[in-house]
């Protein structure tokens, strides 16, 4: 009875292996799409980076193109009092306040427009930053994506392998209780069987089990299942590590032979 909760064990690990390992070829594309992540929010950045400086560079330019016009109006102005067009000392203050106005207005232009020369300064520095962060994301996802999308290969082939090692497993497991493995590795999400530990807990629902059971359990002579989750039972004292896969392998490929 030793050698059939063994096998049990030795099945329970490869279910497990195929499980992850299918869960892992699932979550491929979800794992593709969070590496992308990064990429997508330095492109953004990129693209709100370059509009700002866009916006930056035409007011820029509208404000050289009103500062010129306002240059030409001063020019103008100035060509009035050159060519004697002023008469009157009236006409003169009337004329100096105008001028005096459009210096002042151009004045204002030419803060505004240092200020906005600066401001396109820093855009095209920022600019500059978001680039080389965008290509140093691109670069990472490039490489990230290649190495996911290559280890499906990798997964695919062992879920191959796995599954033939399963198949010889089964095959060497009494069918009664093949059968009621498979119907509790349904129903218990995967985990038919449950160690008992040195303290007399079912390792899975983690309740008491009566003495003798747990004795018997020990022992190893028949197989016992958890009142509590219905769990096939084996003595693990300590966490189960594995040891009865290579063993059980080791026994198939004996009687093979």
């Amino acid at each position: 009875m030793k050698e059939d909760l063994q096998r049990l064990m030795s099945l329970q690990e490869v279910d497990g292996r195929l499980e992850e390992l299918a869960d892992r070829k699932k979550r491929i594309p979800e794992l593709v799409a969070a590496a992308q992540r990064p990429l997508h929010a330095a492109q953004a950045l990129h693209e709100v980076t370059k509009k700002d400086l866009d916006t930056s560079t035409k007011q820029r330019k509208a404000l050289e193109d009103e500062l010129a016009v306002q240059e030409q109006a001063i020019s103008k102005l100035q060509d009035r009092a050159i060519k004697g067009a002023i008469k009157t000392n009236k006409e003169f203050q009337a004329h100096k306040f105008e001028i005096d106005l459009a210096k002042k207005k151009k004045g204002e232009i030419e803060e505004q427009l240092l200020m906005l020369m600066d401001q396109v300064d820093v855009k095209k520095k920022e600019l500059a930053q978001a680039d080389a962060a965008m290509k140093e994301a691109e670069r990472k996802f490039a490489a990230e994506k290649t190495s996911l999308e290559g280890s499906v290969g990798a997964i695919e082939q062992e879920l191959v392998e796995q599954t033939q090692r399963r198949k010889d497993m089964a095959a060497a497991v009494e069918k009664s209780l093949l059968r009621t493995y498979e119907k509790l590795r349904v129903s218990r999400k995967g985990q038919a069987l449950a160690g008992v530990t040195k303290e007399g807990s079912c390792m899975a629902c983690r309740l008491q089990i009566q003495p003798q059971v747990v004795s018997d359990v020990k022992r190893g002579m028949s197989v016992l299942t958890c009142i509590y989750c219905q769990r096939i039972l084996y003595w693990a004292g300590e966490p189960y590590h594995g040891t009865a896969a290579s063993e059980l392998e080791k026994e198939t490929a004996e009687k093979s032979d």
